[in-house]
């Protein structure tokens, strides 16, 4: 009878093993269908972030860019009044 409970015993852990070595396989296959949708959402996320940079950008350029063009017209036209101003002071004096 010994033996029997033995053999019984034995082919028991048989069975648990074979059920964990199972359980651990479908985990480590689970785990491995997880690391790839963590790693296609960072691409998919890192995707979205840089679209929303360039709408941004895109966004500000389109609003800001009558502002900066306003301004750099109005430093040229300074600029270039201030020359004509020099200009017409030194004409003056050599007329003179």
């Amino acid at each position: 009878m010994a033996s029997d409970d033995v053999s019984r015993i034995e082919s028991l852990l048989r069975e648990h093993f074979a059920r964990t070595d199972k359980q651990l396989s479908e985990l480590k296959s689970e785990i491995v269908v997880m690391k790839n949708d963590i790693e296609k959402m960072k691409r998919d996320v890192g995707f979205m972030h840089d679209w929303d940079l360039w709408l941004i950008m895109v966004l500000v350029t389109v609003l800001a860019l009558p502002k900066i063009t306003e301004g750099m017209k109005a430093f040229v036209m300074t600029v270039i009044e201030t020359i004509s101003e020099i200009a017409r002071v030194f004409h003056k004096d050599g007329k003179s």
